[in-house]
């Protein structure tokens, strides 16, 4: 009988929170109620998580007091689970505000490219923003630190999160903002331990593989956008949020789950319960 494998991490993955210091976007969306939602959706989830993982805009105009929030209401729930946090940038980050007022580090232009190791398994962040524009990118020099990171083997492997994911873009007038210098990122994970990209951007939840490697986008956690195309537009709209799991097992391999932050519910049962819905006989 084929054993299940088991997960050796779980890493929580949330993105697009926009906060504003007015705590509204587009008039309308209460940014810090929403991201909450997604951080309670993991912790409510039951699921050991081992990190979280933010990618990007974390801030919708790179506010000050925007970064302050976001941490602020991160803080709440990581100062009861005890995950740590790897911060990913996105276009609508500001570097210099984000490093002083959220990760508590002198400002900076430069990058914010950002490695965390937790229980053998290394995190690591690319920042593919490029300051004031949408698209991402992967300049020379940065491809070249991600290459001496990934050098030496991590005990249980490496995770990449960057905002921009490298993966085709499904919605029309989204295809320009993607992520240039994607064969700098090839080059750089070429023969590494990397095991999955966590990313977000697009505002939709999708799946692909870039480089041999398993891509994973989380949807905003602030409004989602559809992939049906109005005249080559976009249509955003409130609900779909969710957050990520992402788990990596013994075996090798990974595995991709979303948790709804917009939850109705419509069904509670027991696993008895729905084992005898299936015909299932629970006594064997």
């Amino acid at each position: 009988m084929t054993r299940e494998p088991i997960a050796t991490h779980r890493i929580g993955h949330v993105s697009d929170s926009h906060f504003t210091a007015s705590d509204l976007m587009h008039g309308t969306v209460r940014v810090a109620a929403t991201y909450s939602a997604a951080l309670a959706a993991l912790e409510g989830s039951g699921i050991a998580l081992d990190a979280l993982v933010h990618t990007g805009d974390v801030a919708d105009d790179g506010e000050p007091q925007a970064y302050l929030a976001a941490g602020t209401v991160t803080r709440e729930t990581t100062a009861r689970t005890g995950w740590p946090v790897l911060w990913a940038v996105g276009n609508h980050d500001v570097r210099a505000a984000m490093a002083e007022h959220l990760l508590g580090e002198p400002p900076t232009e430069e990058p914010l490219d950002r490695v965390v190791e937790v229980a053998g398994l290394r995190l690591v962040s690319l920042d593919t923003s490029i300051p004031q524009h949408v698209e991402g990118g992967i300049d020379p020099s940065q491809a070249d630190w991600l290459r001496s990171v990934l050098s030496e083997p991590a005990e249980h492997g490496t995770v990449l999160a960057l905002h921009h994911p490298p993966l085709p873009v499904e919605v029309t007038a989204m295809a320009r903002l993607h992520l240039t210098g994607q064969d700098r990122l090839a080059a750089a994970l070429a023969g590494s331990d990397v095991r999955a990209i966590l990313g977000g951007h697009l505002h939709y939840a999708t799946s692909s593989s870039f480089a041999g490697v398993p891509v994973h986008v989380a949807p905003s956690t602030a409004y989602t956008i559809r992939l049906t195309r109005p005249a080559g537009g976009v249509i955003a709209v409130d609900g779909a949020r969710a957050a990520g799991v992402l788990s990596l097992y013994d075996d090798g391999r990974v595995g991709y789950s979303a948790l709804p932050a917009d939850p109705q519910q419509v069904l509670a049962s027991t696993a008895e319960e729905v084992f005898l819905t299936m015909g299932v006989d629970v006594e064997h």
